[in-house]
């Protein structure tokens, strides 16, 4: 039944070219459910169709019908006539008035005279799909479905000449629709459709070639049927397709659109080319996640939209039927394991199907199938008893389930196997053919397993389906011929799950043949491209794709997302769960990519899609087992040609490089080939460069193994000094240093001895973890256990507030120490008994490096004048260094520069806040001041916590010095010898400090110091000096009466003199000053210290404070910590 078509006038329209036009008529037909009852679709008719869509002489009746794809009953189907088609009589003579925009704009005038706001779909092939962009153009908002086929957004240059021939002989010949329609009909369709279809024969009755009488036919049908203005509208329609004619970028307009877009390409197409559609998705998938690209396989060229209705059916399905698109869900070997592997593997396969899923499995090998099967190889090729490894392997793959026949696999691996170890080689065809069975094996055991679970499954084995090339072992498939294979075995099979073998395939001889590394991920890829699968699920053994490899960085975190291109660079710089062949075939069909937990229901894993909605850094991958080559010489630098020359010669001997870099200041080039190639590259190399050895232009070509490359995706060299800084902190120095061309990948060379901790490095720097700071606390007393306690208990807090996590792994005392990778806890001071071991430094050193820890500290919490020794191994070591013990920086002023030239030289820091304030500021500030070109021209003030409490309380209280003495011994204010604290060697200590950071050269030896002690008391032992502290009181009790109205006594340190100088004045000495000064006012331990400069004048800068105790000193040990693990 013919429809009528129906009109609409068009009023007052102006077109791009500026004709006017007071009225247009413009014809339409609906069809389907009346306008406004059901879904709408807009389909726009090609160049020489019209808007009878279907009916007697529809032109799309294979399509668009009652129980067609696109159902009549359920769907109304509008089509417009373009202005001037012929069709109803319309015609427009000035035909070069109107683009392909004038007649989107007159359909958009069109669907709004019949009040269609929006469309469930838009379709268009050829011109139509042309006019179909056009609309989508302008309005973007308008379609939820758009399916352009056999057409483009723009005509190109091609497309143009074609439309130029053809508007030539629609003007000048005599027969213009005649010849005109048959120049087209050879772009329509194709040589191989011409061969296929007439194969030269002969139409004997007109003496012609069949071609040429079929080609005659044509033009004469369309001459009937069509008018020249007509065919010079359409045609000058074609050639001026163009969204961008605004001089807007495609990204721009097609950002706009909300409709999902799925462009059909055709393979033969000469008029829009299938490499002209997929650049175009290629283009637009970079934006927009809804863009999806099917293609054709036809012979017919660009008819074939027209011809393979079968094709185009399955391919619409997925949009008008709401078809539930075919999952490919690939298990790899850990999951298909004997035992939970496999039994977990059949619950996922049958509860997606109770959840009604359409899925089809790819198996890999089970278990380590692949690698066993290639180990008994190696054994049989040289002659040794190989047989019991291939017993063993039999049994596993039964599994425990004898009723599986697995005789043909089993008799296949013997023949082979015997034959090898008879002739004592193979070759790798042999090999496809022994590792192939790993796959077969899985696969029927799985088929077996779904069957008797009650599940209907057929093996699909991909030797009789994946058809390849004969580069075994690496074969690549035939893409043409293995899609139509595919296709057909999913056809004939759409009541059972199929389970198809990875990895193998065959040549055109049906010789198996093997995809190479990742194979099996390889062809689950091929399949959802060849099926057009909805997604591929990948089950692995972990829970997706993470910031660097959870095995090597524990703090590794899960990354939710990714981009095509992202795992592609993955990929191309080695991450091991992704291979960028495997990525390829789904980045065509923007097919999704879910990388999954087998045993992790509870988890979502990693979605690779078109783009991600994260930008930035997304992980660290790691290439192990390669080496460096370095090629060096003067005549390298600048000259023209020599990286190709490089290429070509590793090209043409199947090596592979990874990464290049030219350095000027070494003259030479580095590249990372493949550890077990990179023997075969230095001869390779030094056979192409033997001319420049004779010229002196190149010295010479070595190879550095054991090196490993570490590449940060999406990092931008803008921030990349970031983790540098980090890895040089930790005294790791790249090799070599590349940065891609986009410059959003970093890629480094690294001793493989500093992979782990490089990556640790790196990896805390960039991504949001704590920064872990490793600390080795030597000394636990007083001071050194209270540190510890005061960490483990802030620690948490730290971790949360700074993004610092505190980990101390060394506990030491001068005989034990304990060792902990992932830290100590509040049981050390057990642990250190039970557990602790005997050690020397290297024990410490050596347990940092084999455990990769970074950002090193050690704090030396001793009061000993022998460990200082160990600062210079530590820093060496790449430990920065905190210290509450003075000695290192009251030693020689020799040793106190050579350790400052040590730290410097390896980058590392040394703080000490607390050796002369134990919690106050006072050397941060003493150091700020000088460094800021304050010249200080005094320090002075009461350096000792106990002797302020001795001096403080004897002033104020009338009771004599050996009983204050007494009460400060009886709470532990004072050393278990007090004369360490009576005889100002301590303070005066603190004092020199206080003299080099002012960059004074002083000695120890030539600071004046008060001793407190009679001499008398000062030798002896400590009891009995203890025994004797009576004989103090007549000495100071003379000494306070003799001060002066309102005194008090204070034991004072004071730095004077010229401070400019080398060597200032260093004195200790106990005075009287006036009680109502600032230090006169000193009560209780306090610490007190006036600091005079030049810009203060007689006003000095005043620090006072609680200046001794455990608590206080571990307090500032604890601040220095923090500070400097805030440096970076």
């Amino acid at each position: 039944m013919e429809n009528k078509a129906s009109h609409i006038t068009v009023q007052n329209f102006t077109t791009h070219n500026g004709a006017f036009y007071a009225t247009l008529n413009l014809s339409f037909q609906v069809f389907g459910a009346p306008l406004h009852t059901a879904p709408i679709i807009l389909i726009n008719h090609a160049l020489t169709g019209n808007s009878q869509v279907i009916g007697e002489s529809g032109w799309w009746n294979d399509i668009v019908g009652v129980d067609k794809t696109i159902d009549t009953r359920k769907y109304t189907i509008v089509s417009f006539d373009v202005p001037g088609n012929g069709f109803n009589s319309a015609t427009i003579e000035n035909y070069r008035d109107f683009i392909a925009r004038d007649i989107a704009r007159i359909f958009i005038e069109g669907l709004r005279a019949l009040k269609i706001y929006n469309l469930f779909a838009l379709i268009g092939g050829s011109v139509g799909g042309g006019i179909a962009w056009e609309i989508l153009a302008l309005e973007p908002k308008l379609a939820q479905n758009f399916i352009p086929i056999a057409t483009d957004w723009k005509a190109t240059d091609w497309l143009i000449a074609n439309c130029y021939l053809q508007e030539q002989i629609l003007n000048n010949s005599k027969r213009p629709i005649e010849d005109a329609r048959v120049h087209a009909m050879l772009c329509y369709r194709t040589p191989e459709s011409f061969k296929v279809k007439f194969n030269r024969d002969i139409n004997t009755q007109l003496e012609t070639f069949q071609v040429e009488s079929w080609l005659n036919y044509h033009g004469e049908k369309l001459e009937k049927r069509f008018q020249l203005s007509a065919y010079k509208m359409m045609n000058q329609l074609l050639k001026t397709i163009d969204i961008t004619r605004n001089n807007e970028s495609l990204e721009s307009i097609i950002s706009k659109v909300d409709a999902n877009i799925y462009i059909v390409g055709i393979n033969s197409d000469l008029f829009f080319t299938a490499k002209e559609n997929r650049d175009t998705y290629n283009e637009i998938r970079k934006f927009k996640n809804n863009v999806f690209y099917s293609e054709i396989d036809s012979q017919h060229g660009h008819d074939a939209f027209l011809i393979e209705y079968e094709q185009l059916d399955n391919l619409l399905e997925v949009v008008f039927k709401n078809k539930k698109q075919m999952k490919i869900v690939k298990f790899g070997g850990k999951s298909l394991a004997n035992g939970e592997g496999v039994n977990t593997v059949l619950d996922i396969i049958e509860g997606k199907i109770k959840q009604e899923e359409k899925i089809a499995i790819v198996v890999s090998a089970r278990g380590k199938a692949t690698d066993e099967l290639d180990d008994i190889l190696t054994i049989a090729a040289k002659n040794g008893n190989y047989k019991p490894l291939l017993e063993s392997f039999k049994t596993y793959q039964k599994g425990g389930f004898d009723a599986v026949d697995f005789s043909i696999e089993f008799d296949k691996l013997d023949k082979l196997f015997e034959g090898v170890s008879l002739i004592g080689d193979y070759s790798v065809k042999i090999q496809d053919q022994i590792l192939a069975q790993g796959e077969v094996l899985s696969a029927k055991l799985i088929v077996f397993l779904l069957n008797h679970r009650g599940i209907p499954a057929k093996l699909a084995d991909t030797r009789e389906l994946i058809i390849t090339d004969s580069n075994f072992g690496d074969a690549q498939p035939l893409d043409a011929i293995s899609k139509k294979n595919i296709i057909q075995i999913f056809n004939d099979n759409k009541e059972a799950v199929l389970v198809i073998t990875g990895f193998i395939g065959s040549n055109d001889k049906y010789e198996t043949t093997t995809l190479g590394r990742n194979g099996s991920n390889y062809t689950a890829s091929l399949v959802a491209n060849y099926i057009n699968a909805e997604e591929l699920q990948n089950f692995t053994h972990v829970d997706g794709i993470y910031t660097a490899n959870p095995e090597l960085v524990l703090d590794a975190k899960k990354i939710e997302s990714l981009s095509y291109s992202e795992a592609n660079e993955m990929a191309n710089f080695g991450a091991t769960i992704l291979n960028a062949k495997t990525i390829i075939p789904l980045l065509e069909k923007n097919i999704p990519l879910r990388i999954l937990n087998t045993f992790n229901h509870e988890n979502n894993g990693t979605l690779i899609t078109s783009n991600s909605n994260a930008s930035g850094i997304k992980t660290l991958s790691v290439l192990e087992n390669v080496s460096l080559i370095n090629l060096e010489g003067r005549g390298l630098l600048g000259k023209t040609g020599v990286d190709a020359r490089i290429f070509r010669v590793m090209g043409d001997n199947d090596i592979s490089v990874s990464i290049i870099s030219q350095g000027s200041s070494e003259r030479g080039i580095g590249l990372v080939v493949a550890a077990d190639k990179a023997n075969k590259a230095i001869i390779e190399l030094e056979k192409e460069f033997e001319n420049d050895f004779y010229s002196k232009d190149v010295n010479k070509i070595t190879v550095v193994d054991n090196v490993s490359v570490i590449s940060i995706i999406g990092q931008d060299l803008s921030t990349f000094h970031k983790p540098y800084t980090a890895l040089i902190k930790n005294k790791i120095v790249p090799i070599l240093f590349n940065n891609t061309v986009t410059g959003k990948n970093v890629s480094l060379v690294v001793k493989k001895s500093e992979l782990n901790k490089a990556l640790n490095v790196i990896h805390g720097e960039i991504f949001g973890v704590a920064k872990k700071i490793n600390i080795a606390i030597f000394g636990h007393g007083l001071v050194g256990g209270t540190l510890i306690n005061q960490i483990l208990e802030s620690a948490a807090a730290i971790e949360k507030r700074k993004d610092i996590k505190l980990n101390v792994f060394a506990i030491a005392n001068s005989k034990k120490v304990l060792l902990n990778k992932n830290g100590i806890n509040t049981n050390w001071k057990k642990e250190i008994h039970t557990d602790g071991i005997a050690y020397n430094l290297n024990d410490i050193i050596e347990f940092a490096t084999e455990h990769h820890l970074e950002n090193l500290i050690a704090i030396d919490n001793t009061a000993s004048s022998t460990f200082v020794e160990n600062y210079i191994p530590l820093v060496d070591s790449s430990f920065d260094l905190i210290s509450s013990n003075k000695v290192a920086n009251t030693l020689s002023y020799g040793f106190y520069k050579e350790l400052r030239t040590v730290l410097e030289k390896n980058q590392k820091n040394y703080l000490y806040e607390t050796n002369v304030g134990a919690g106050l500021p006072l050397i941060d500030t003493i150091k700020l001041l000088h460094l800021s070109g304050e010249n200080i021209t005094k320090i002075k003030g009461v350096f000792s916590g106990t002797l302020s409490y001795l001096f403080n309380n004897f002033s104020s209280k009338d009771v004599p010095f050996s009983e204050i003495l007494k009460e400060a011994i009886d709470n532990g204010f004072t050393e278990p010898d007090p004369r360490e604290d009576l005889c100002g060697n301590d303070v005066g200590r603190k004092l020199l400090i206080l003299a080099r950071e002012l960059d004074l050269q002083n000695e120890f030896e030539e600071i004046d110091i008060e001793n407190l002690i009679p001499k008398h008391l000062r030798e002896g032992s400590a009891g009995d000096f203890l025994n004797k502290l009576k004989e103090f009181d007549p000495i100071y009790d003379k000494i306070k009466r003799e001060q002066k109205p309102h005194h008090v006594l204070r034991y004072i340190g004071e730095l004077s003199g010229d401070l400019q100088h080398d060597k200032g004045i260093l004195e200790v000495k106990l005075v009287s000053v006036p009680s109502d000064t600032a230090l006169g006012g000193l009560k209780g331990s306090d610490s007190f210290f006036e600091i005079y400069t030049e810009s203060y004048g007689d006003r000095p800068i005043v620090i006072q404070g609680a200046g001794a105790g455990s608590a206080v000193t571990a307090r500032g040990v604890f601040g220095d910590i923090l500070r400097l693990s805030d440096k970076g």
